[in-house]
């Protein structure tokens, strides 16, 4: 064979549907054959013993030669440790990761590596089915259906997750790795300096997807909220980066932009939502906000307008407000009625920005609307 494919799958539990992951992957080996691919899947099992997770799974799949076992004790809960393992230990020509409770649709491997081979991609993003049915709209595709997207003009910002299939020098030349000894976040720099810095990036339109699911449960997404401090400890890494601090300012605008809008925005909602626990398990008041919490994000919100080179023109007027009021914010029942008035701010909050010419520019969300109904009609996200 001359090229093949390490699928990762990391798995820290038996209880986890790991047996259609697996079947998943290992249904489209003849297809790959046929086209010269060797298919391999990779089990990462962390902080269990790989004896309990091969009980876990049909005798077939167990002993299957195209299953690596891949044993991962660091003791930790972070997905990154088990992923940087199977970085380390694949030889692949591409990986694809893969989350044990998730699984591919049928011929999903082979179209993306015809797209990697066609147009010598560094990476190919996957379409992304989620748990609903539909498809995620990100990256924020121009309606043309370019065979290269381009980091800035193509939104790649917004694709957080590097689900698809990576060429694995690319991975290496631009040092992706996901970050150890962080609570959350740990894909994020590294698949934002891959989508920048990695190469050539494509998208397989109407390929079989990636298909997410619930069936993790709370282990997956969880309503406790983490102090602002650890839950953006990426952030304060990221933004000492040299690749970041020295990319032009059109990109860390783009990206500083996404990380305020999706991730600092959405921050101060939930914390500003009733009857949220805190990380101490409370509800009270000085749980969920409190001086420190507004000393934190007023440290979120200088780092992501430095990032910028000082502002974040296209970002709409209720955001910039309510990002404004958290930094005054000094309970939560002040943050709580700036998320009202946030909620409550109609079309021309979402639409207006302070700077009014901003509202013309690629990021706002005036153009964002626009371009998402020539995405439809061109069929950017449609279904093969």
């Amino acid at each position: 064979m001359s090229q093949s494919i390490d699928v990762v799958i990391p798995v820290h539990s038996a209880a986890r549907p790991l047996a259609r992951a697996l079947e998943s992957v290992l249904s489209q080996q003849a297809e790959l054959t046929a086209l010269g691919v060797e298919l391999r899947a990779i089990v990462v099992c962390h902080n269990i013993e790989v004896e309990e997770m091969q009980a876990s799974v049909p005798e077939a799949l167990a002993t299957d030669d195209a299953v690596t076992w891949l044993p991962c004790h660091d003791g930790g809960t972070s997905p990154a440790g088990p992923r940087n393992a199977a970085l380390a230990a694949s030889t692949a020509t591409f990986l694809s990761f893969l989350d044990s409770d998730d699984h591919l649709e049928p011929g999903s491997l082979a179209a993306w590596w015809r797209t990697a081979r066609d147009v010598d991609a560094a990476a190919v993003i996957a379409p992304l089915r989620k748990p609903e049915g539909d498809i995620l709209r990100t990256p924020r595709i121009r309606p043309s259906k370019p065979a290269v997207l381009d980091p800035v003009r193509d939104g790649l910002a917004y694709r957080s997750l590097p689900f698809g299939l990576l060429r694995r020098h690319a991975l290496l030349d631009c040092g992706f790795g996901y970050a150890e000894g962080i609570p959350v976040g740990e894909d994020l720099e590294a698949t934002l300096k891959l989508w920048f810095r990695g190469g050539r990036i494509a998208y397989p339109y109407g390929a079989p997807a990636y298909c997410q699911t619930d069936d993790s449960g709370v282990e997956r997404v969880t309503s406790t909220l983490r102090p602002l401090a650890d839950e953006f400890q990426w952030l304060y890494a990221m933004v000492q980066s040299p690749w970041l601090r020295q990319a032009p300012l059109r990109e860390r605008r783009t990206i500083a932009l996404k990380l305020m809008r999706i991730h600092g925005i959405g921050a101060l909602l939930r914390r500003g939502a009733v009857g949220v626990p805190s990380a101490a398990g409370d509800t009270d008041a000085a749980g969920v906000w409190s001086p420190a919490e507004q000393a934190a994000w007023q440290k979120i919100s200088v780092n992501l307008h430095d990032m910028a080179g000082g502002k974040l023109p296209a970002l709409s007027r209720k955001d910039a407000q309510l990002c404004r009021e958290a930094g005054k914010a000094g309970s939560t029942e002040e943050l709580r009625a700036a998320v009202v008035r946030h909620v409550q701010a109609g079309r021309a909050g979402e639409l207006l920005t302070d700077d009014l010419l901003a509202m013309a520019s690629r990021d706002s969300v005036l153009r964002h609307y626009v371009l998402e109904v020539l995405r439809t009609r061109k069929g950017v996200f449609a279904l093969r």
